[in-house]
């Protein structure tokens, strides 16, 4: 039987796989059931990182140390905060009515983005290049210069990370965009999403607007591309950040990230959160394979999302500025989570995907791909200064791609990927051991065609771009920096964000009325046609049958159409 969701109804039985010729198996359903809960202060700050020097702050309060600093900025938080919650302020937000989401232009507000790569540079002499042979460099060297760097560089970072590249630049902000196009890439980048447009964060997470912008980062910045939200980067374990309004960050562990957060909200701000959740705790729920909340012998916790109330929309916008985020309808609600003896989280991953949208093949990686790069890299690699390159990434060296050989280079190049996911506790933490056993064991053994193995669709081949990272990351020039060219656009994800699962269930019955049986067979198959008439009036039938038989989109075109 079909699995009932709690809130759209029941779900579509396990469908067949389409297939052409043999009658189609049963799916093999969804197993993995991630969690989008999150901790008690928001879910936001579990992830947000913090930095920067603080000298605003310390200018402003005077504050010869950073432990003085710290000191002055915790009187001054605590006091703001006492006023804050005075009983005035209480019964005063009984007093304003709480305004629908959407009209509420605090809880709305979107900042705009600043992309520098539109900016037209007019000096046609200026031509970027990486300075210092485009060594990578950690952002502690910039930050420790004695006096600012002059204008004729500009030391880049992408998102989150804490070392990068200096690139010359003219001085000439409309010319800085050439620049930071020219770093991203270098740092790694992907190209194609490069082509929407890049913009540049200050250390303290700041979009840098104009020239003034810039002076005040002393030329140090950070590249973020198209979809991208801040990443804290950290800098190094023990460093502190203080925020504009009194938060102090402080990094306790570079990876995983980990961040001490001090003053984001007061001891009487705990004890109305704990007042307002305590009544309504509930075990804690995972995602389920059909996107249903479902209990879990891997959570067992005590949940509780706090209604949506003045007091809760503020820490949205609150948790949104700490965490740098575009606009506070990006955090969710409050939520209070209790943890009573005995009871866990097992180590998860807080990012999923309920439903996969595309056909199973739709981003797979395979050998061809593998060969394509091989061949551009080794191409790039013998057109390079070879007195910069050491012995093993020169021609004939065991390092150097070579799409024929079947032992040499492909055993070399995941032995390199092998160090580097063990060295980082990758296996580990996605999982997968027992494919760290299995290369351990045919590197050992030297095996031959190891990489075309590997990329079987039945073993990793999603593991390509980390391969061809972790060589790249070896060799150390940002000239050899490959994106993987992309498939075609799917329709299907831009399909499912706009419609709802009630919208295309009533699409699926306008088909089944205009079009006869016989037909809809012809477009799909026997097989799947009993099951879409097992299904009938279930919820993402259309989904499953879309996913399988993406001309099937014709008819629902054609029936939405003749409405």
């Amino acid at each position: 039987m079909a699995k009932k969701s709690p809130t759209t109804g029941p779900e579509a039985d396990e469908t067949p796989v389409a297939k052409t010729g043999d009658a189609p198996l049963k799916a093999r359903a969804l197993s993995k059931s991630l969690s989008s809960s999150v901790s008690l202060v928001t879910p936001l700050l579990v992830v947000a990182a913090a930095v920067g020097w603080g000298k605003y702050a310390q200018r402003e309060l005077q504050a010869e140390t950073m432990e003085d600093l710290v000191a002055k900025v915790s009187d001054r938080f605590n006091t703001q905060f006492n006023e804050l919650l005075k009983p005035s302020t209480a019964s005063g937000e009984q007093d304003h009515e709480l305004l629908y989401k959407y009209d509420d232009e605090q809880l709305i507000a979107m900042e705009v983005r600043q992309l520098v790569s539109d900016l037209s540079c007019s000096d046609d002499n200026y031509a970027a290049s990486p300075l210092f042979d485009g060594k990578l460099l950690p952002v502690q060297e910039p930050m420790q210069l004695e006096k600012p760097m002059d204008n004729d560089r500009v030391f880049f970072m992408l998102n989150g990370r804490n070392d990068g590249v200096y690139v010359s630049w003219n001085g000439d902000f409309n010319c800085i965009g050439k620049a930071a196009e020219l770093a991203a890439a270098w740092l790694g980048a992907d190209r194609d999403i490069m082509e929407n447009g890049v913009r540049l964060y200050n250390q303290m997470g700041f979009p840098v607007r104009n020239n003034e912008d810039l002076a005040a980062t002393n030329n140090i910045v950070h590249i973020l591309l198209d979809f991208q939200l801040w990443q804290w980067p950290g800098i190094e374990k023990g460093h502190r950040y203080v925020l504009e309004d009194g938060v102090v960050l402080t990094t306790v562990a570079m990876s995983p990230k980990v961040f001490d957060v001090q003053y984001f909200l007061t001891q009487n701000e705990s004890e109305k959160i704990m007042e307002l959740g305590m009544p309504g705790l509930s075990r804690s729920k995972v995602d389920g394979s059909n996107s249903s909340k479902v209990t879990s012998k891997s959570r067992t916790s005590h949940t509780a999302f706090l209604e949506d109330s003045h007091f809760t929309r503020d820490f949205r916008v609150r948790a949104a500025r700490v965490a740098r985020l575009p606009s506070p309808t990006f955090a969710e609600r409050l939520q209070l989570l209790q943890y009573n003896a005995g009871e866990f989280y097992r180590q998860h991953f807080d990012t999923f995907h309920s439903r996969d949208f595309l056909p199973k093949d739709a981003n797979a990686f395979y050998y061809e791909d593998y060969e394509e790069w091989t061949k551009w890299a080794a191409e790039k690699l013998r057109g390079l200064d070879q007195s910069k390159l050491t012995e093993e990434f020169r021609e004939g060296g065991a390092l150097f791609p070579n799409a024929e050989d079947q032992q040499t280079f492909p055993n070399a190049l995941l032995e390199v990927f092998y160090q580097k996911m063990v060295s980082a506790n990758m296996f580990k933490a996605l999982f997968d051991e027992e494919y760290e056993r299995w290369i351990r064991i045919n590197l050992d053994k030297d095996a031959v065609d190891l990489v075309k193995d590997l990329m079987d669709e039945k073993r990793r081949p999603s593991y390509l771009p980390r391969i061809v990272q972790a060589w790249e990351e070896k060799l150390g020039r940002g000239e050899l920096r490959y994106t993987f060219p992309k498939p075609q656009v799917n329709g299907q994800s831009h399909f499912y964000n706009w419609y709802t699962v009630e919208f295309q269930e009533r699409l699926l019955e306008f088909v089944r009325e205009d079009y006869s049986d016989d037909f809809i067979i012809q477009m799909t198959n026997q097989e799947w046609f009993n099951w879409l008439t097992e299904n009938r009036g279930r919820n993402l039938v259309l989904f499953q049958v879309l996913k399988s038989f993406p001309h099937f989109a014709e008819l629902v075109i054609r029936t939405w159409e003749s409405r």
